[in-house]
């Protein structure tokens, strides 16, 4: 699974990717000032890869002891263990210095940051946001919390992150949190080993096995049980998960004690740490964990090293040859260009036209699901009504129907949302992919061009989904709305108030979403069709500056360039044979 070398053979792979990354931004650089934006995206690259960051949820039904495992992993009491279950907020632990709790809130509240003077004063502050106790139904509107810490196994780039328990808060928590899980690389699944893993949790598993990429599991609480008992456990949990498709015969499965190994570290003793089994899954996360982080974020980085570089070759190239040439032959090569430019501004205005009328489908076809939603609600609200009505009378059934909204009204709508938004983003994929294959066509028609004029390779450009690296997920969090509304109200006007600001919140945020996507796609049409132009374009006008600038005396500016064109190519070939042994190490 994995060995003792793996840390430092990824930090050594780690060292050489950052300092080839150096000298390819080095040699971009020398090939002259209308190349700095190609050295600042390649410094972007190496940020990004710098940055990368393993983002691992840990689930688990409640009081299986999530923060108690997570307690040991970071060497500190930081997560409240209590009866008092998690709220709806995710909890990220993050390497940093010094110790300290970051708290975001939905809407326009500041954040909240809190160092303190001990781990006891942390864990309270925490508390007062995570918690049902001191937080009861999110009412402080929580986006999330960060708690940085300056621990050994979150140094290499694996940010925890803590969710609610299953079957500890409202059911709509469950699905919100599935869709925060596809944004993570993996998940760590806790059960214990009494009692034996639940139904209610092996339907979960199955949801989010759809959703994680990588899925590893621990049996927890093995200390309350003897040898005998931990092997009939693991093998009943081994044979549980394999019925159900959500592990194989070689799936990792940690045996733990939470509990022993932070007694162990309270009384000194060093070899607790690797009977209660918290030692094995450290290195594993620690080790393991990072190498795969590493491989994936650095075979995408590559990727897109390799397609930067070629593109500045093919610039510079442009510019060799157009140094070359006489002067009144480079002339009617940048005439010609500019026709093509002509056709390419017509064509993209043609796609900016398209674009418009697609969004206003769009948000026809929102309005047209919200109206829908709205008529279904209000049937569904009702059934819910009259059954309640019919059980109570009086003052103790409008109470009673009240009680029966707020208990069915969250998990309602949050499943509706989920559904409009599947729907949504597979009908906006649709509609963008034609005019993201246009506008490709119509760089890689520029580019050809540019590269037949001067008769050099052609270089196709690498396409921007060839880096898929994850951003920090984000949780989704709506406030559904379920407060008593005025007595003054009859229970209609109460039914029909409930459903419009329901609808109206998942209206208004998917709203928000459509005209963000389209301003995003429309701002990348011009971008990337202003950065071709002045890559191409921009490239034969410099070397007709220069030659009229330098008139015959070029031939040592001929020779730096070639230098220095030859040398990136070189850099590009070590990016070339450092990818495939990346891709040969992870078949």
């Amino acid at each position: 699974m994995y060995n003792t070398s793996d840390k430092t053979e990824t930090r050594e792979s780690e060292r050489s990717l950052s300092a080839l990354l150096d000298r390819a931004k080095a040699a971009t650089g020398k090939l002259g000032t209308g190349f700095a934006r190609h050295v600042e995206k390649l410094d972007d690259l190496q940020q990004r890869f710098l940055d990368g960051r393993f983002h691992l949820a840990v689930l688990g039904q409640f009081k299986r002891g999530k923060s108690t495992l997570l307690n040991a992993l970071v060497g500190e009491p930081i997560l409240p263990i209590a009866v008092i279950p998690l709220t709806a907020a995710p909890t990220f632990l993050q390497y940093g210095t010094p110790p300290r709790v970051a708290v975001t809130f939905q809407g326009k509240q500041e954040p909240e940051t809190f160092s303190g003077s001990s781990t006891a004063e942390r864990s309270a502050f925490l508390a007062r946001y995570v918690t049902e106790e001191g937080n009861p139904k999110n009412r402080l509107g929580v986006q999330e919390v960060t708690v940085y810490l300056p621990a050994k196994i979150l140094a290499g780039g694996v940010v925890l992150i803590d969710t609610p328990g299953i079957g500890s808060t409202y059911k709509h928590n469950t699905q919100a949190t599935l869709d925060f899980l596809e944004q993570c690389d993996a998940a760590l699944f806790l059960v214990s080993a009494d009692p034996p893993i639940t139904e209610v949790e092996l339907d979960f598993l199955v949801e989010v096995r759809k959703k994680v990429p990588r899925l590893f599991y621990v049996l927890s609480k093995i200390d309350y049980l003897n040898d005998s008992e931990r092997k009939q456990a693991l093998a009943f949990y081994e044979k549980t998960l394999c019925e159900h498709g959500c592990a194989h015969a070689n799936s990792s499965i940690f045996c733990i004690s939470a509990r022993t190994a932070i007694e162990g570290r309270d009384q000194g003793r060093q070899d607790a740490w690797e009977t209660s089994g918290m030692a094995e899954l450290e290195r594993f996360l620690v080790e393991y964990l990072a190498k795969e982080k590493f491989q994936a974020l650095s075979h995408a980085i590559c990727l897109r090293t390799i397609g930067e570089i070629e593109s500045s070759l093919m610039e510079s190239t442009i510019s060799l040859q157009a140094l070359k040439l006489p002067q009144k032959e480079l002339q009617e090569k940048i005439t010609l260009f500019e026709h093509t430019l002509k056709q390419a501004s017509r064509e993209r205005n043609l796609i900016q036209d398209v674009l418009e009328g697609d969004k206003r489908r769009m948000l026809a076809f929102l309005e047209e699901q919200a109206q829908a939603l709205r008529e279904e609600a209000t049937k569904v609200l009702k059934d819910i009504m009259n059954q309640s009505s019919i059980r109570r009378f009086g003052k103790s059934a409008q109470k009673s129907i009240q009680d029966a909204w707020a208990e069915s009204i969250p998990e309602y709508f949050a499943q509706k949302q989920a559904e409009l938004n599947e729907m949504t983003k597979a009908r906006l994929l649709e509609c963008l992919a034609p005019h993201d294959d246009r506008l490709n066509q119509l760089i890689e028609t520029l580019r050809h061009t540019a590269a037949d004029l001067f008769q050099i390779p052609y270089r196709p450009m690498s396409r921007d989904e060839a880096l898929e690296l994850k951003r920090k997920p984000y949780w989704v969090l709506n406030t559904w709305n379920t407060d008593p509304l005025p007595m003054l109200k009859s229970i209609d006007q109460r039914l029909e108030e409930l459903v419009r600001r329901n609808v109206e919140n998942i209206r208004w945020s998917m709203l928000q979403n459509l005209n963000i996507s389209f301003a995003h796609f429309a701002r990348k049409i011009t971008e990337r069709l202003d950065e071709t132009v002045a890559a191409t374009k921009g490239a034969m006008e410099s070397a007709h500056e220069r030659k009229k600038t330098h008139g015959g005396s070029i031939e040592a500016e001929v020779a730096e360039l070639s230098q220095n064109i030859q040398h990136l190519d070189g850099i590009k070939q070590e990016f070339e044979a450092m990818l495939s042994n990346l891709s040969g190490s992870s078949s």
